[in-house]
C-alpha cells in the first residue's frame, strides 16, 4: 500500500529510491526523489565503471529491512555487516556446499529469506539463480528449469514450497542437495511429499526473526516420522549464537516446560532504525 511504502520511506530518511519506469507511475505520490535505473542508462554511461573503493568495516549498517507492522507500526531493523558475516560463515558451514553449487532464489529481494542463498552463493564461489517470479509461482515451469539447471540448494517457504509440488506435474520439482525451509512452520506432512519427490535431498528447518539475522536455529530432519502430532524440530543454534527457553520471571524452564524463546549473541540486530527506546 502507498501508505505503508510512504511510511517507509520517512521513516528511513530516503534520499534516493531506485526503480524501475514500470513502477514510476505507482510511485508518483511518494515523496522521494526517485531514479528508474532501467530509464536512464544515457546518464549513468556517462560516470564512472571502475569498481569504487569501500571503506565499509563490520560495525556499518549492511541493510534495513522493515518489519510486518502486523502488532502495530512497522520497524526498520538495521543489520550490520558482522552479523551478516557471521550468519553466512554459519549457515555455509551447516550446508557444507563445495565452491562452484548452484543456489536458487525464488524469494523477493525484499525480505531477507533468500539471503541464505544470495550471500552464501556470493562468498563461496557458487552461481546464483535468480527466478523470476512468474516462473517461481509455475510449477511447471520451475520444474522444467531445475531439470535444465541442476539446482544444490533452494530456500523457500514452506506454503510456496507446498504450492510447487503440484502431483500434475511429472517429472516433480527436484533440488539435487539441500533444502532449506523458513519463513513459516512446516509440517510432517509436507515434509513426506517433499520426500516422495525428492528421495535424495536433505533438508534443513530453519528458523529466526529478522531481528536475529535470517535465522539462528537450524534441524537437519533426517527421519521423517509417517504420523506425528508434533511440529518438526528447528533445532540448535547456529555459532555464536544462544538461545533460551525462559519462563516470565526470566528463568530457565526444564525440558518440555512451554516457555519462550530468548534469542542472544553475535547475529543481534544494532537495533531498530530511528527508535532507539524500542
Amino acid at each position: 500500500p502507498a501508505e505503508r511504502l510512504q511510511y517507509m520511506l520517512e521513516d528511513a530518511a530516503v534520499k534516493i529510491l531506485l526503480t524501475q519506469e514500470r513502477f514510476v507511475s505507482q510511485l508518483a505520490s511518494l515523496k522521494v526523489h526517485t531514479l528508474p535505473i532501467d530509464a536512464n542508462w544515457d546518464i549513468i554511461a556517462h560516470h564512472s565503471d571502475e569498481n569504487p573503493v569501500s571503506r565499509a568495516t563490520p560495525q556499518h549498517s549492511c541493510y534495513v529491512l522493515f518489519t510486518s507492522g502486523s502488532t502495530g507500526r512497522p520497524k526498520g531493523v538495521v543489520l550490520e555487516h558482522r552479523q551478516l558475516i557471521n550468519y553466512v560463515n554459519g549457515i555455509s558451514a551447516k550446508l557444507a556446499l563445495p565452491a562452484g553449487a548452484t543456489y536458487a532464489m525464488v524469494s523477493t529481494f525484499a525480505a531477507d529469506l533468500g539471503n541464505t542463498v544470495l550471500f552464501p552463493s556470493l562468498c563461496m564461489g557458487g552461481c546464483l539463480h535468480v527466478i523470476t517470479q512468474e516462473r517461481a509461482t509455475n510449477p511447471e515451469a520451475l520444474a522444467a528449469y531445475f531439470r535444465a539447471n541442476p539446482i544444490d540448494c533452494l530456500k523457500i517457504v514452506p506454503s510456496h514450497l507446498s504450492a510447487l509440488l503440484d502431483p500434475t506435474v511429472v517429472p516433480p520439482l527436484k533440488v539435487q542437495r539441500w533444502l532449506v525451509l523458513g519463513g513459516e512452520a512446516c509440517d510432517w506432512k509436507l515434509l513426506r511429499r517433499v520426500r516422495e519427490a525428492m528421495p535424495d535431498c536433505e533438508i534443513l528447518n530453519h528458523y529466526g526473526p529478522t531481528e536475529t539475522t535470517v535465522g539462528v536455529l537450524a534441524h537437519h530432519l533426517e527421519g521423517i516420522p509417517k504420523d506425528s502430532q508434533k511440529k518438526p524440530p528447528i533445532g540448535r543454534p547456529l555459532p555464536n549464537t544462544q538461545v533460551y527457553i525462559l519462563d516470565r520471571y526470566g528463568q530457565p524452564v526444564g525440558v518440555g516446560v512451554t516457555g519462550e524463546l530468548h534469542i542472544g549473541g553475535s547475529g543481534l540486530a544494532r537495533g531498530y532504525l530511528n527508535h532507539p527506546q524500542l
